[in-house]
């Protein structure tokens, strides 16, 4: 009975030393595949050409202005709101000097004021483009604020430009 039992136990140890042998094998092979494919992948990358491409630059695009405003008799209005404001209203100057062309600057104390100059229709010159803080000023040397919110809305005379 102890004869049985102990060729039982040499069996199984066998079986499990070949069991463990293959799940090693497996192990070492599947490393093995690992720097295989690795080496194979540096090589190839060190055997290849390169093609060099040089960065993408392109001629710079005239900047001329819309034809509505060349040659014309009428001076457009640059219109900013809150006239209260000095920084609206340096910012408004440096856009007028930053385009190199004759706006009338004028400022407005509310959004709601310029909306009526507008509507009203008996403004000598048409405004051109409008820069509207949308932040209620303190003082007048107060600093802009640091979150900007910004709406652009173009001119029915500019479409299709």
């Amino acid at each position: 009975m102890d004869s049985l039992w102990f060729k039982q136990f040499s069996v199984l140890l066998w079986k499990n030393f070949h069991l463990k042998m293959r799940e090693m094998t497996t192990l070492i092979m599947e490393v093995l595949l690992i720097f295989l494919f690795f080496s194979w992948t540096l090589t190839v990358r060190n055997y290849t050409k390169k093609r060099l491409i040089n960065a993408t630059t392109f001629d710079s695009l005239p900047l001329k202005l819309p034809d509505f405003l060349v040659n014309t008799n009428l001076t457009y209005e640059l219109v900013y709101v809150p006239s209260e404001s000095d920084i609206a209203k340096r910012i408004t100057e440096m856009v007028k000097n930053d385009l190199k062309f004759d706006f009338k600057v004028q400022g407005f104390p509310s959004e709601k004021s310029f909306e009526n100059y507008i509507r009203s229709g008996n403004n000598s010159n048409p405004v051109l483009a409008a820069i509207i803080f949308d932040h209620n000023f303190e003082s007048s040397d107060e600093n802009l604020p640091l979150k900007v919110r910004n709406f652009f809305s173009c001119n029915k005379c500019w479409r299709g430009l």
